[in-house]
């Protein structure tokens, strides 16, 4: 029999300069739903998350889906309560 690995989803983190990518997307996308979950701060975190989808090297395509996406969730939990 073969040995069977288990990968945890730390291990499937890119490494290298995609690394560095993936930590600065998922801590900018902390930092949006933090900013998205204070009164007065979800229009200003949906509108950077917007701009940020136009950086040129496209680091954050897709980030104000995701946001939209976690808010929703967070939302629904809320709601649940």
């Amino acid at each position: 029999m073969g040995t069977v690995i288990y990968l945890s989803k730390e291990s499937l983190k890119p490494c290298g300069s995609q690394g560095m990518r993936y930590d600065l997307y998922q801590s900018t996308l902390a930092h949006l739903v933090k900013m998205a979950s204070t009164n007065g701060w979800k229009a200003h975190a949906w509108h950077r998350a917007q701009e940020l989808e136009q950086h040129p090297l496209g680091i954050f395509k897709g980030i104000s889906q995701e946001l939209t996406q976690i808010m929703k969730a967070q939302n629904e939990s809320i709601s649940d309560k």
